[in-house]
């Protein structure tokens, strides 16, 4: 059993203190999307002795859909991604959708049917004004979803508004949190793979956009143990240790129209044998690389296919250099299953990773498909030459 956990530690940093009063709320544009780039270094502890080190980020796209009286409604998604310390790139472990709404309090109401977000009302900030020095208390929820029946954490967190600063036309609030997490499940009816104890703390430093309302970037610490019992009383020990940097920023909504006049402007500005084909989807916009990138059953890029990546990144950094980048393997539906899946997954990573160390955007990840996801019909030749590609994703929504 190996939890997943997301992201969350106490700084103590005076800073010099404003007189006057804010108001700390949470507010969204509709069709207004926040992305969160989320991104911890973690150490992985069996029986205290450290395991693993490793990187796990997390991006969470807020996509907001209405807004009603003191609450915005967002239909969400988050992106699960790892790496190992010794990896170039990220690889694209999991998606999940939500939809939920946040009061300008920050609580959230999540649907039972929602496993993410799995923390939340972090932040949550009081209904009337404050100055800085003011501290509060809200309640968090940690919900914790890699056993037979998701376990709900609730517990308290205390906050403190430091300062408030203003640089460039922009106010930001600056807000410490802390909450503590002692949790005994010993002597109840739980599920046999419950762990009998758990303990850990979070704790971090806030920035919260005044004027947008939205937040800003946010530093944590959190660690977190899982004591399990063992045959004949004996116990043993899970634990995670994780620094956190979380990075925001808001875009504003791309309908398909102007993906389409997006689409066809970088198909005019491409040479005729540059290798790509320009396509939308419902994510963005498509980067498509046919089999030329690599020689039959291998993933070694060639002379050929780093021209063609070449170009590829140049459209990146020109046009969208702050945007998610996906690189996605695919084959066609010969051979076993199992071969054409690690197949594509080699030959995502040694795109990204080209991309990656010619300077490629920071937000850039991996993923294999095996034959799963076909553009073509795969029982003729011409089919199967179209399905075994290299999609680059730039993700606008």
């Amino acid at each position: 059993m190996k939890p997943i956990l997301y992201i969350s530690l106490a700084f103590c940093i005076c800073f010099p203190a404003s007189a006057s009063a804010v108001s700390l709320k949470w507010e969204m544009n509709i069709s207004d999307r926040v992305e969160i780039v989320r991104t911890a270094d973690i150490k992985y502890l069996i029986n205290s002795k450290l395991t693993r080190v490793y990187n796990e980020r997390n991006i969470i796209n807020l996509t907001c859909t209405g807004r009603e009286e003191g609450s915005s409604a967002v239909k969400a998604m988050f992106s699960i991604f790892r790496k190992d310390l010794d990896d170039a790139v990220f690889l694209l472990m999991e998606e999940y959708s939500s939809d939920f709404r946040i009061e300008r309090t920050g609580r959230m109401h999540v649907d039972k049917k929602y496993m993410l977000p799995n923390m939340r009302h972090l932040p949550t900030f009081p209904a009337q004004d404050i100055h800085p020095g003011d501290t509060w208390t809200a309640p968090v929820n940690l919900l914790l979803r890699d056993f037979s029946v998701p376990l709900n954490l609730n517990l308290e967190a205390s906050y403190t508004l430091l300062s408030v600063k203003k640089s460039d036309g922009r106010e930001t609030a600056l807000i410490n949190y802390h909450f503590i997490i002692d949790k005994d499940l010993t002597g109840g009816k739980y599920p046999g793979d419950y762990p009998v104890k758990i303990f850990g703390q979070s704790s971090g430093i806030i920035e919260w956009d005044l004027k947008g309302n939205s937040p800003g970037e946010m530093k944590e610490r959190y660690n977190i143990m899982f004591v399990f019992a063992g045959e004949r009383g004996a116990f043993g020990s899970i634990e995670f240790k994780m620094n956190i940097e979380s990075r925001p920023k808001v875009y504003p909504a791309v309908n398909d129209d102007e993906k389409e006049r997006a689409r066809k402007d970088i198909e005019k500005s491409l040479p005729k044998d540059s290798g790509i084909k320009i396509d939308t989807e419902k994510r963005g916009l498509v980067l498509r690389i046919g089999e030329v990138l690599f020689d039959v059953n291998s993933f070694e890029l060639n002379s050929e296919s780093r021209k063609i990546l070449d170009t590829a990144l140049g459209i990146i950094k020109s046009r969208y250099p702050d945007r998610e980048v996906i690189v996605e393997g695919h084959t066609d539906s010969t051979g076993e299953a199992k071969y054409n899946l690690d197949l594509s997954m080699n030959r995502s990573r040694a795109a990204a990773e080209y991309l990656k160390s010619k300077g490629g955007t920071d937000k850039l990840s991996y993923k294999g498909f095996g034959a799963d996801k076909p553009i073509a019909d795969n029982s003729i030749d011409e089919g199967r030459r179209k399905n075994r590609r290299v999609d680059l994703i730039i993700k606008l929504n």
